[in-house]
């Protein structure tokens, strides 16, 4: 099931993505464009970007 997350429509760019969740910009891109999915992300990942999506966009 592929989770739908406002914070990966290009509203941040992948620079910003990548600083903000302690990623490589490469996957960052990568989320951005959808070519990785954030359920394969590692459960660290993915925490931070449930944290990030609810500050930025609740």
């Amino acid at each position: 099931m592929e989770t739908k997350l406002k914070i990966l429509e290009g509203r941040l760019t992948a620079y910003q993505l990548s600083e903000a969740l302690g990623i490589p910009i490469e996957m960052a891109q990568n989320l951005l464009t959808h070519e990785v999915a954030v359920e394969q992300l590692d459960e660290a990942v993915k925490a931070k970007i449930t944290v990030l999506e609810s500050a930025l966009f609740s």
